[in-house]
């Protein structure tokens, strides 16, 4: 059986004979549409904890090309999570992307402008609900910050055949010349944007500032991601060779 995001699953149920909701949002859809949509969330949030600590692992291994993959995932993860939390959601009509407002009164609206499937369109989407975040707030390169990372994994996948590990791209040369573990405790008591947006350190300064962004959320729930199994797991995850990532595992509220 294909598997798909919770909030697609019950939007192809509400509409006219049983299809695609084409019509505006009841009060109790809305109840129920908004908890399917919070499931979405919580595993968004995993999925990007998940590639943040296999990224920062690769690193230290030399192993830039799949860790430049995984953190522009971990960013596109915690971007849907991000809209999830404040009730917005990117489904599909077929092929046809369709923003939604889980709001009542609200019907999925055609998502305007052209955009190269899914990635681009999450961050056009974020960057149209949430202009003045942030994140936006600075460029990296002439580029917008969400665009930039999405560039460099388009490179790392797309422009060569033979992958360039273990020569170091230019944008990871900072953290590994002062090492994953002090590189990632800066940038997660970084409380200015100091790094997120200079080149020399955003393929990893950046995701974490939308990590931190996601878990300064009202509503995120981090209960789902809290059993025994989660916990192990990301405290094998988030460590290298001297042991625990301590400011990583703070941030994620993972027990020592």
């Amino acid at each position: 059986m294909q598997k798909m995001h919770h909030i697609q699953s019950v939007v192809e149920t509400l509409g006219t004979n049983g299809g695609f909701l084409d019509r505006p949002l009841t009060a109790l859809e809305v109840t129920k549409v908004d908890e399917r949509l919070q499931v979405d969330a919580t595993n968004y949030l995993y999925s990007a904890c998940v590639s943040i600590g296999d990224a920062l692992q690769g690193i230290d291994k030399g192993l830039f090309t799949w860790s430049t993959v995984k953190l522009y995932y971990s960013t596109f993860y915690l971007l849907r999570c991000f809209l999830a939390l404040s009730s917005r959601a990117l489904v599909y009509d077929g092929t046809k992307p369709r923003a939604l407002l889980v709001k009542v009164g609200e019907t999925p609206i055609p998502f305007g402008g052209k955009s190269r499937g899914t990635h681009q369109t999450i961050i056009n989407y974020f960057t149209k609900e949430f202009p003045h975040s942030p994140l936006l707030s600075q460029e990296i390169i002439d580029e917008s910050p969400l665009t930039w990372l999405l560039h460099r994994r388009e490179e790392a996948n797309y422009s060569t055949s033979r992958f360039e590990d273990p020569r170091c791209p230019m944008y990871f040369s900072s953290i590994v010349k002062t090492g994953v573990r002090k590189s990632t405790t800066e940038y997660i008591a970084d409380k200015t944007f100091l790094y997120a947006f200079d080149p020399a350190h955003a393929i990893v300064a950046l995701p974490i500032e939308v990590l931190k962004t996601v878990l300064s959320h009202a509503r995120i729930n981090l209960g789902p991601n809290a059993d025994g199994d989660a916990q192990r797991f990301f405290r094998s995850l988030f460590s290298d060779r001297a042991g625990p990532l301590t400011e990583l595992i703070a941030l994620l509220r993972i027990k020592p």
